[in-house]
């Protein structure tokens, strides 16, 4: 047995053994501001599966399923939370280094939204999916969210790196699109729809061109980022983001229950900023991704260590869903 494949095997058992990020800290007292510290909780990992193929001698594979929700770090920023208020803690890696965002979300806005009725879609898709993006009332939050990444970063490269790796570490869950951004952010969830809905709108807060791109055939969304050609997706001007989980910028190449994404998206702008000026740098890790996966059951000692490169920059093997149905390689 290699040594890669020893390894991997070490990382597998581990994997096992951890849990899911994600938390959630409520101040149900009458104090008006309290310091607390977020607990981990989440899905056990005998819930997901993660069975990785046979190793051949010589060679080192890729998984042939996600594995678990992982861990996040045990020290994290305590947040004052006010009176009717949550915490929030928001994952994200950038260039293999993990962060966590909190944020205070409102009790009382989110429980407005919850009475809220979906928007009309009688004005076709764009003018529904905007309703939704465009509700003035979760603007201050969103807003918190981008000024956050923008503490982080200056390079609007990073912000965008940053706030698609955030949504994309937002759990999964399976149903249909019927919660605004800010329902997202409190409850700590979302639909791949939801979801893009969620990062358009905090892309259009950080000052960049975004969009969603709403593929009729397929019944999916995904956010898009102003980008130029050959980084946009099929001519459009918008590079595509899967917000499902963690995915590289540009990579169209998860597979759903119809298969790979086919139709023509109706793109639905939602802001005219900054286009991703330095996007070609994750296409160029999105292609070496893609070709890693189609040799996935026989890789080369080279071949596994720029799969572990990849995996580490975009923390790709953060799989979201928590007990719900999707293709293993989603």
């Amino acid at each position: 047995m290699s040594s890669f494949t020893t390894c991997f095997m070490i990382a597998i058992v581990f994997m096992a053994a951890v849990i899911t990020a994600g938390c959630t800290a409520q101040n149900p007292s009458a104090i008006p501001v309290a310091q607390v510290s977020p607990t981990v909780t989440g899905t056990s990992a005998a819930e997901i599966s993660a069975t990785p193929a046979e190793t051949p001698n010589g060679t080192s594979p890729v998984p042939t399923a996600a594995h678990p929700l992982k861990a996040t770090p045990s020290v994290q920023t305590t947040v004052e939370i006010p009176a009717g208020s949550i915490a929030q803690y928001y994952p994200y890696t950038l260039n293999g280094k993990t962060g966590i965002i909190p944020l205070t979300l409102s009790t009382s806005v989110y429980n407005d939204y919850q009475k809220k009725a979906a928007p009309l879609s009688s004005g076709g898709n764009g003018s529904y999916f905007l309703s939704y993006i465009n509700d003035p009332e979760q603007q201050p939050a969103i807003a918190a969210l981008a000024a956050a990444i923008k503490g982080i970063s200056a390079d609007p490269s990073d912000q965008v790196r940053i706030a698609a790796s955030l949504v994309q570490h937002i759990p999964y869950y399976d149903g249909q699109m019927h919660q605004y951004p800010y329902e997202v952010l409190y409850a700590g969830k979302g639909t791949s729809g939801e979801k893009s809905l969620l990062l358009a709108s905090l892309l259009n807060e950080l000052g960049l061109g975004s969009a969603v791109f709403s593929f009729a055939d397929e019944n999916h969304l995904t956010a898009g980022i102003s980008a130029p050609s050959p980084y946009d997706y099929n001519g459009t001007g918008y590079a595509l983001i899967e917000t499902t989980e963690p995915t590289i910028i540009t990579d169209d190449s998860s597979i759903f229950p119809s298969g790979r994404l086919h139709s023509t998206p109706e793109v639905v702008v939602v802001g005219n900023g900054r286009s991703m000026s330095a996007v070609a740098l994750d296409y160029k890790d999105a292609i070496a991704w893609m070709n890693v996966k189609k040799n996935s059951d026989h890789l080369s000692d080279m071949q596994y260590r720029q799969w572990e490169a990849l995996d580490t920059k975009y923390d790709l093997s953060y799989y979201t869903c928590q007990k719900c149905k999707l293709p293993v390689t989603a």
